[in-house]
């Protein structure tokens, strides 16, 4: 058997778009970490061409709760997000990653005037979903990860993430 044989392979599931609305910065908290509360009031959700089960949502509630390393270098997301799918069931999801920051990164999330859009690759995370359908069941009983940018447009942030299911292997030993 091959050395690599029995890893997970990974199948394009899921894409978010959150719209970012405001930052409240709380401070340094006791680890030494900077605090920071993201508003993302809007949105979709919604599978990725070819993934069963096939869905579309519009997001009602999203919420990140950063926290960004005392040494500047990476910053911990945790996003809890609500939406509804067109035919009216509900999806929650939690996400939890690690950013990897730079001075691009750093204007992104301090919202600076000459910030610009964020490439995939300096964050990473993994999903869980609850759902509201017995027909996205599926979603509760996978395990999601992928990455993330922000997209900085005319209209504001957007923190986008695409997310892949990962698929167990069946080697044996």
């Amino acid at each position: 058997m091959s050395p690599l044989s029995g890893f997970p392979t990974l199948t394009p599931a899921v894409v978010i778009k959150l719209n970012v609305a405001d930052a409240n910065p709380h401070g340094i908290i006791h680890t030494g970490s900077t605090y920071t509360h993201f508003n993302c009031p809007s949105g979709t959700i919604e599978s990725a061409e070819g993934f069963s089960p096939a869905f579309k949502a519009q997001v009602n509630f999203g919420a990140d709760w950063c926290t960004f390393d005392a040494d500047k270098e990476h910053g911990r997301l945790n996003l809890k997000v609500v939406a509804r799918t067109e035919e009216g069931a509900s999806i929650s999801l939690d996400y939890n990653g690690v950013i990897r920051m730079d001075e691009a990164v750093w204007k992104v999330f301090t919202m600076q005037p000459d910030a610009k859009t964020m490439a995939f690759g300096a964050a990473t995370g993994s999903c869980q979903f609850v759902v509201g359908d017995e027909k996205l069941k599926a979603l509760e009983n996978s395990v999601f990860a992928g990455n993330g940018r922000i997209v900085v447009g005319g209209n504001g942030l957007v923190a986008e993430s695409r997310l892949c299911q990962i698929v167990p292997s069946t080697d044996m030993d």
